[in-house]
């Protein structure tokens, strides 16, 4: 599932802080522009200027695309 946001910060920040929080629940690889991550979830991402498009291929059973677009939401604030 793909889901675009619109970002207002930093890219190097947003990267950094998305690493801290996900770092015992996964691998993030890639640059500011585009990468992947694996573990909890797996997925793409891409910046575009200021959009962000993430594609979630594997996630738990028990996390709903509700909650994760909800998530993807806070990145814009």
């Amino acid at each position: 599932m793909e889901f675009d946001v619109t970002i207002r910060r930093d890219p190097n920040a947003l990267l950094e802080r998305v690493c801290m929080l996900a770092q015992d629940k996964m691998v993030v690889s890639g640059d500011t522009r585009r990468g992947h991550f694996t573990g909890l979830f797996d997925g793409t991402y891409l910046l575009d200027g200021n959009r962000l498009r993430v594609t979630i291929q594997r996630k738990p059973f028990f996390v709903s695309w509700a909650l994760i677009k909800q998530g993807l939401g806070y990145l814009s604030a």
